[in-house]
């Protein structure tokens, strides 16, 4: 992916951007099944073929659509890609965090911390690390996209769904979203379902 020299030919890549992140092409490599002949394979054909599909399942939404930059709609996608598992929550989890953003909350996304982790597991002390992707001390977007999100996921991004919440945590043995309006009202359901 380094050697990746055609950012020219997709409206939605920024060189200048990506030029910091640590996997530049993160976030618009589409997760799709890719049938790819063996014999006539390389890595920079495969990585043409995700970046088409990215254009041709999301591109004219984010061009007629976005009322943000495309590298920030792709980024929040990203983290709600991690964030949760099931489909009527992400537009919903979407939207809360948008929400926490416009209003210069801290994002507060385990994903996150999960994604400087490269493992899944946080104690205290990766909750205060000092790091950009850290959305727990620093506020706004990690600088890029922290994993390939799914089409739900770019879509809930680009229209997310209003709603009451600006809490939410997900069971860690079923995976259902639980939303709270108020932080008591998180809290009690952090000792219900987490502890």
């Amino acid at each position: 992916v380094n050697t990746f020299d055609n950012y020219d030919k997709y409206f939605f890549l920024d060189r200048e951007a990506m030029k910091t992140l640590p996997h530049p092409l993160e976030g618009y490599l589409f997760p799709d099944t890719y049938f790819i002949d063996p014999l006539n394979f390389y890595s920079e054909n495969l990585i043409q073929l995700m970046l088409e599909n990215f254009e041709r399942k999301i591109g004219e939404d984010l061009k007629k659509e976005a009322t943000r930059s495309i590298s920030d709609i792709v980024t929040m996608a990203s983290i709600v890609e991690k964030e949760v598992r099931t489909k009527k929550d992400i537009p919903i989890v979407a939207g809360i965090l948008w929400k926490r953003l416009d209003n210069s909350w801290l994002l507060g996304a385990d994903a996150t911390i999960l994604y400087l982790k490269d493992d899944r597991s946080i104690d205290y002390q990766d909750l205060k690390e000092d790091s950009p992707y850290n959305t727990r001390v620093k506020g706004g977007l990690p600088p890029g996209p922290i994993s390939n999100p799914g089409l739900e996921s770019l879509k809930a991004a680009l229209n997310p769904q209003d709603s009451p919440y600006w809490y939410y945590l997900t069971t860690p043995d079923t995976g259902e979203v639980i939303y709270a309006k108020t932080n008591d009202e998180h809290n009690s359901n952090k000792a219900r379902y987490l502890n």
